[in-house]
């Protein structure tokens, strides 16, 4: 089995969505900055102007990165290796065969347990084709490397 990524974001990313989360971004950038620059040095520079001003500024940074990629949510699982990043913030984890004790299947999540403790993944409602093509593809990953498997190991999610 070759090395397969899934998207678990809430969205579907397909270049029309990128760009236009790109453009988005960059007009929110424009309005914060432009916003900034004409109300400084005047009557209407109060504390919620510039903290409105300032979650423009974020939200506009958020649409950007989330644009290129660097929010994307995903799993991929191979030969040998399950990787899996849920939070943005967060580096991806990587479970290999050795390290993984055991998968536990439950409805619409996933609980990896390694030795030093458990990491879920919640998968979900809104893609139902993709959920249970991840479920198939990590319950082959464990009969594959001899990895117990637990709980409902019946991939149907019923949705």
């Amino acid at each position: 089995m070759a090395e397969t990524r899934y998207n678990i974001d809430l969205h579907e990313d397909n270049k029309a969505g990128k760009l236009l989360r790109i453009i988005f971004g960059v007009a929110c950038l424009a309005a914060s900055v432009w916003y900034m620059y004409s109300i400084r040095g005047t009557v209407s520079s109060t504390g919620s102007a510039w903290i409105a001003t300032a979650f423009l500024l974020l939200f506009g940074l958020w649409m950007i990165a989330s644009g290129l990629g660097y929010t994307r949510k995903y799993i991929t699982i191979g030969n040998d290796k399950i990787i899996l990043r849920q939070e943005f913030y967060r580096p991806p984890l990587i479970f290999s065969s050795t390290s993984l004790k055991a998968v536990e299947f439950r409805p619409l999540t996933i609980i990896f347990h390694t030795r030093t403790g458990s990491i879920s993944l919640r998968l979900g409602t809104y893609y139902p084709e993709h959920t249970a093509t991840i479920l198939q593809a990590a319950e082959e990953f464990c009969k594959r490397n001899n990895i117990e498997i637990r709980g409902d190991n019946k991939t149907d999610t019923g949705v």
